[in-house]
Parts: structure tokens; C-alpha cells; sequence
């Protein structure tokens, strides 16, 4: 008898090839539903930061935690805080550079980077408002006629074994750094708002938030003490042993 042959997708052993090939296959792909979900990040913010200042020009450091909850890669670009007080903005601080681990001494530069779905990036950040080319120049002269000013100093006295004391420059030279710091210092008492933007290579998948913190007399006081050590030359050319940053608690607006 005959045998007639039987077509390919008549026989049951076929399809339980191809069954199995496509259940391996969908085993090793996100669920459907999260295929479809677009780009998403989830911010938080730890309760705490730490707010500073280089000669009044103000910085902050926070501990960021950064979330892709959505179904497909996105890039973060960069990321600023906005810092306002009783509604009027004061100053804005981009991403400048991180520690990747809390441990470290060192800090890494504050590039662009890319979080696959479910990736986290919770990074301590340092938020720093460089001076501009300008108060980078007057910067450059206040510190350079102090320095010569203790360098002629100690030339004067090098064979003087008596004067071992913490050299005091005139007035006439010390004023102009109390004057930049006045222009620049913003750290005053009172109410303040934080907005935190995450831009990313999605318009859709930056994000936004807001926050709140208080700053009281003490902690003004606290951040300008360092004015006591302009006329030694402290927090110019030398950092003196001081308090130079306060830790504040902050709340989501």
C-alpha cells in the first residue's frame, strides 16, 4: 500500500517543536506589557543636604537615587538644582561632578550615562556654581595680592626665628574679599525652595521635583565664621580648621 505523505503542519511532532522553540524564546523577553511601557525615571532624594559656599558663591551636595521604571533605556544629560527664596530665584547649580561609592575620597566627573529598565543610579552629587570668567578674574587678584602680600612677609622675616605667628595682611588688601563675599554669599535665614530637573535624551522621561528647607540664624552664622580667617589669608589660600558646610534636613513640596 501506498504511503501518503503527511503535510508538515498536519504533524502534531512539528508543532511541538514549534511551541517549545517560541516558549523559550518569550522566556527570555520582558513581559508584553512592559515592552510597551515608554522611558520612565522615579526620582528620591535623601532627607539630607549639605550646603557650602567658596568665598559666598554658593554650592550643595546631595544624595541623589535615580530609577528607570519604565519599559525602555534612557539617557540622563544632566541634572540642576534651582535654588529660590520667598519665590524669587537665586541661583541655579548643575551636576558637576559624584562619589561612586560613599566611602570615597575622590570624586568622578558628572557625565551623561544610560539606565536600562530597572537600572538604578543613586550616586552622593556635588552641585557647584563655578564663578564666571569674570569673578574667576577678580577672584585670581584678590588671591594673588595676598599671596605676594605673604610672600613678601615672609622674605622680610626668614632669619627671624620670633615671628612664627599666623601673618595678618593690612585692611587696604583683605576688604576686597570681604566685598565678593557679600555679593555672592546667599545663604541667608529664612525659607527655601530646591527644584531638582533631570533632563534625558526623551523630553517625556524628564523629571521634576520639588523641595523645601529652612535655614536659621545659626546655620548663617555657622557658614560665615570663615570671614574671621580673610586677614590670615584662610579660605582664600588656605583652607582653615573650620566648619565650612551645614546639613539640612529637606522635604518634598
Amino acid at each position: 500500500m501506498e504511503n501518503i505523505a503527511v503535510p508538515f503542519y498536519m504533524d502534531w511532532k512539528f508543532w511541538a517543536v514549534v511551541v517549545s522553540i517560541t516558549s523559550l524564546v518569550l522566556s527570555q523577553l520582558p513581559p508584553i506589557h512592559v515592552m510597551l511601557k515608554r522611558a520612565k525615571l522615579d526620582l528620591e532624594l535623601y532627607s539630607k543636604i549639605s550646603i557650602t559656599h567658596k568665598l559666598g558663591n554658593p554650592n550643595l551636595q546631595l544624595h541623589l537615587i535615580l530609577n528607570n521604571i519604565g519599559g525602555r533605556r534612557v539617557r540622563v544629560k544632566d541634572i540642576k538644582v534651582s535654588i529660590s527664596k520667598d519665590g524669587k530665584h537665586l541661583v541655579e547649580l548643575p551636576a558637576q561632578n559624584y562619589l561612586q561609592n560613599q566611602n570615597d575620597q575622590n570624586t568622578v566627573l558628572f557625565t551623561t550615562f544610560s539606565l536600562n529598565p530597572s537600572d538604578e543610579w543613586a550616586h552622593i552629587t556635588n552641585f557647584l556654581n563655578f564663578f564666571s570668567r569674570d569673578d574667576e578674574r577678580e577672584y585670581q587678584e584678590i588671591e594673588g595680592r595676598l599671596l605676594a602680600d605673604f610672600r613678601a612677609h615672609k622674605k622680610e622675616i626668614k632669619d627671624d626665628e620670633s615671628h612664627k605667628e599666623v601673618y595678618e595682611h593690612p585692611s587696604e588688601i583683605v576688604l576686597p574679599a570681604f566685598t565678593f563675599f557679600e555679593k555672592r554669599f546667599c545663604w541667608k535665614s529664612g525659607e527655601y525652595g530646591m527644584s531638582i530637573t533631570v533632563t534625558t535624551d526623551s523630553k517625556s522621561s524628564d523629571i521634576s521635583k520639588n523641595y523645601r528647607f529652612t535655614l536659621f540664624e545659626s546655620h548663617t552664622e555657622t557658614l560665615s565664621s570663615i570671614k574671621e580667617y580673610f586677614k590670615y589669608g584662610g579660605g582664600i589660600y588656605w583652607n582653615p580648621n573650620t566648619q565650612m558646610s551645614v546639613i539640612l534636613e529637606v522635604a518634598e513640596a
